[in-house]
């Protein structure tokens, strides 16, 4: 029996690139979660029979029920479910209006932790959660202050989340990376010339998920940052770290 899996931003950047894979084996079912219903469209009429679409904004909680709910009548299980829908605003932590930042926290921290809570009766022993962090949660990162705090709050939750999903033996992959070239620059503000390929960020994900690793940084030698945290001054994005 084919894999079972829901994605989280699967419109674009390494979301996108996990739905590709995933749909390689063509007895697999992917659910992608995102708001952009054209990109959705376009990878379910590519791979017609097993990616489908939801279409969600997890800025809100009703949002967050919604995707729940419609991934709920398309899947019977879980096997794996991938969180990584993020965005980031390059802004100062006050430049951000109320709306922003509230949206901002939302998706990247707790929208996370309570889709995985709201689909946790899906997932049977022996399946895995993905929480696609940042680098950048080691450090302060003066032009995306207020993404890094929401995915620093995110890095402590799953480490407790991990002790409690063990006790239902739901194998939890925290993944770290650097900067990738996606869409995600440019609708902060910034665009970037240099970074990872999502494509290599979602192979390295999916390779991590299958030995059962419990962290994955890309590159690797980003590890680094958690262990001299304390002692790292405030980057810019062009010369620190980010998702």
């Amino acid at each position: 029996m084919g894999l079972r899996a829901v994605v989280t931003g699967a419109s674009s950047g390494i979301g996108r690139e996990l739905s590709k894979l995933l749909c390689r084996n063509r007895d697999s079912r992917v659910v992608g979660i995102g708001r952009n219903a054209v990109a959705l469209g376009g990878l379910e009429k590519e791979f017609a029979g097993c990616f489908h679409p939801v279409v969600a904004d997890l800025s809100s909680l009703n949002g967050v029920e919604e995707a729940a709910r419609k991934t709920g009548g398309l899947l019977d299980r879980i096997d794996l479910l991938v969180n990584n829908a993020g965005f980031g605003l390059y802004k100062r932590v006050l430049e951000h209006s109320e709306e922003e930042a509230w949206s901002l926290v939302a998706v990247n921290m707790v929208a996370p932790i309570v889709l995985t809570k709201r689909l946790l009766h899906l997932m049977r022993p022996g399946s895995t959660a993905v929480f696609v962090i940042s680098a950048g949660a080691h450090v302060v990162m003066l032009d995306l202050p207020l993404y890094g705090a929401a995915k620093a709050g995110l890095d402590y939750a799953v480490k407790a989340l991990r002790r409690e999903l063990a006790e239902k033996g739901i194998h939890v992959l925290a993944v770290y990376p650097g900067v990738v070239k996606t869409s995600f620059h440019t609708r902060g503000g910034r665009p970037v010339d240099k970074g990872l390929d999502p494509r290599t960020v979602a192979e390295k994900i999916l390779g991590a998920v299958k030995k059962r690793k419990k962290t994955l940084y890309v590159p690797r030698y980003l590890a680094v940052a958690r262990l001299l945290s304390p002692l790292l001054p405030p980057v810019r994005v062009g010369g620190g770290s980010k998702r």
